[in-house]
């Protein structure tokens, strides 16, 4: 049967069977059906569209780590099991006339692949070379005069080969070119942080474990029936396996179908399936993989840290070249996750949920991962841009330059590892909360009210009003922490204004913006304590400015944010030194620079409308207040 001929078929009844599933999820599955073989898809090594570097820069140096390419199943009993139950079924004559077609596509294929599991195949081989190739195409300066090249790789003969192969590619393209590859356990914290034989491991670095209403088992059975699976194949089922081994022989079946990609054959066992079915073993294959990553895959910072230091090295002492590493899909997701590559930093809330996060494609044989940097003759500012198999691809920092980012950013980034953890909601009775900081009574909060001014609650909820006015439109609240007085803005007014400890009665005003959202519904959304009698004051947008206020001096500094698409609220954080800022219109929690660049974006899609933010290190979380709900979100953090 040609393969090609049933993905057409495929992608077109797809299209049908997904219609009132994941948009994004149908569109990529309806275009890319391949994307179906899940982390079997053979990574491509076509050329794809980069943007240029600024002007002035040039490639220098490729951090990389990669996935083996295409083998043969990994599963060491899975050709094995499926010989042994098709031939007793095929005795038993408790063959469908699929099955027995099945059977004999399969005994072909059999004596080849018996003695194979594992290894790398041919295609890995090429394919691995072919990336190489496109590597050095992309950055041909980068292996220039001078360039070393240096690769570690796993323990597993796969990834050695994997290792060999693409030098090769590189050697091939430049054979005059310094590469030395390191093999051996000393080299794992870099490759397999958590990996058994790892000498240096520290242990699992935790997470909370995800919390979903349903098992893994029940998602399999609400996605897929697989027993009309089994059906295809024998007269019946049962006699063919036992109840218990069922679902597990057809998760072999799926992985066998798919391995097809890796290997040197026509053979085709996808027909096996319905396209419905292909597409719901993908989606449970897909669940299983992101949930067995996220608990732990913090475990696998030492893997980020040695690429800040390799690349700390290489930009220190100027030397050109690579430094590549090797190893494994289950090694590949949590390092996307660790980064927060395109969106891998969110936490799912659901087995459907986690569509909107993870892809199989994404780690395909042969996935790669490459951080590309780039330098100028005339500054010292250094900056790189990530590829994810050979895709230009987001980091969750500042993004000035387009995909190219701000190495020292970076690496401040990374210095500070926030990891978000679950939710809870308070209901309170504010009318639109719009702003939080501590309350003067060190018992709870206060939440500015958009409709009438400020209000003090409880970290259970309980509201009591603390200075009312009817109609003010209080967007934001803060404290100084020695004095105790309040501060709040009004905006449309653009006003600040202060009330002074300990009677709160009396409102005195200290600023007035007036040459931005005066008069409108855009105007002052955020303001902050900073230190030595300055606030922080944020206009929402247009733009989004925000200004550095002294009760001595008057305004000081200002400065027009990119890298939110507003200001919804500003908390300093004294503990760290960082700002965050409250975007609701693009729904995170922001970890900044003082300046406002973001090092890091914390996505928060179910909260409606947070124009409230505190930091509270006291209860290892921050606040988020919701302007359509009037509740206050308790976000969980561990390392705040």
């Amino acid at each position: 049967m040609i393969r090609k001929l049933f993905m057409t078929i495929l992608s077109l009844l797809a299209v049908c069977s997904l219609r009132a599933q994941q948009p994004d999820l149908l569109r990529q599955l309806s275009a890319h059906p391949e994307y179906l073989d899940g982390t079997d898809y053979l990574c491509p090594a076509d050329a794809t569209d980069l943007t240029p570097a600024p002007e002035g820069y040039e490639a220098f140096y490729i951090s990389h780590y990669g996935r083996h390419g295409a083998r043969y199943a990994w599963q060491s009993d899975l050709y094995t099991r499926l010989e042994s139950v098709l031939r007793k079924a095929g005795n038993k004559e408790n063959l469908t006339p699929l099955g027995v077609d099945y059977k004999d596509r399969f005994d072909r294929l059999y004596p080849s692949v018996y003695h194979r599991t594992g290894d790398l195949s041919r295609k890995g081989f090429r394919q691995q070379e072919a990336l190489a190739a496109r590597m050095y195409a992309n950055n041909p300066e980068v292996f220039g005069d001078g360039a070393a090249v240096r690769a570690w790789t796993s323990t597993s003969t796969r990834c050695v080969m994997t290792m060999s192969a693409f030098c090769l590619g590189l050697k091939a393209a430049n054979p005059q070119l310094d590469i030395f590859e390191h093999f051996g356990k000393y080299y794992l914290p870099a490759i397999l942080p958590l990996d058994g034989s790892n000498p240096f491991r520290q242990g699992k670095m935790t997470q909370t474990p995800l919390a979903f209403d349903e098992t893994w088992e029940q998602y399999i059975a609400r996605t897929v029936d697989y027993k009309a699976i089994l059906a295809r194949l024998f007269k019946d089922p049962d006699k063919a396996l036992p109840e218990k081994e069922q679902w597990d022989f057809v998760s072999y079946l799926y992985f066998f179908a798919a391995g097809m990609a890796s290997l040197d054959t026509d053979l085709v066992f996808t027909d096996l399936f319905t396209p419905e079915e292909r597409i719901a073993l993908y989606r449970i294959d897909n669940f299983q993989f992101y949930a067995n990553a996220w608990p732990t895959h913090l475990g696998y910072l030492p893997i980020v840290d040695d690429l800040v230091a390799k690349a700390q090295e290489r930009i220190d002492s100027g030397e050109k070249g690579a430094d590549l590493r090797f190893g494994h899909d289950y090694t590949f997701l949590p390092l996307l996750m660790c980064l927060g590559v395109n969106g891998y930093d969110r936490s799912a809330v659901s087995g459907d949920d986690i569509e909107n996060i993870c892809r199989l494609q994404d780690v395909p044989m042969g996935a790669n991962l490459h951080f590309v940097f780039y330098r100028n003759k005339t500054s010292d500012r250094i900056l790189f841009k990530v590829l994810l198999n050979g895709r230009e691809a987001r980091l969750p920092i500042t993004a000035a330059d387009g995909p190219y980012y701000d190495w020292e950013t970076f690496k401040r980034a990374q210095a500070y590892r926030p990891v978000m953890g679950e939710v809870e909601t308070v209901r309170t009775t504010v009318p639109e909360v719009s702003g939080l900081c501590p309350s003067p009574d060190g018992k709870g909060l206060l939440a500015a009210s958009d409709e009438d001014g400020i209000y003090q609650v409880t970290l259970s909820g309980e509201t009591l009003p603390f200075y009312i006015e009817s109609g003010m439109d209080c967007e934001a609240v803060t404290i100084d922490p020695k004095t105790r007085d309040v501060y709040y803005v009004v905006e449309g007014k653009q006003e600040v204004r202060r009330l002074k400890a300990p009677k709160y009665k009396k409102s005195e005003l200290l600023y007035v913006l007036k040459d931005a959202g005066y008069g409108t519904n855009s105007g002052l959304e955020g303001l902050t304590w900073y230190q030595d009698g300055t606030l922080l004051v944020g206009n929402q947008d247009s733009p989004n400015l925000l200004v550095t206020y002294s009760l001595k001096k008057g305004e000081v500094s200002r400065r027009v944010l990119t890298d939110t698409k507003e200001i919804a609220d500003l908390c300093y954080d004294p503990v760290r030194d960082v700002l965050w800022i409250a975007d609701s219109d693009a729904r995170t929690i922001n970890l900044c620079t003082l300046e406002g660049d973001v090092l890091k974006s914390f996505p928060v899609p179910f909260i409606d409308n947070g124009e409230g933010l505190y930091v509270d290190h006291e209860n290892q979380c921050i606040w988020v207040g919701d302007d359509t709900t009037s509740k206050l979100y308790k976000i969980h953090f561990s390392n705040l």
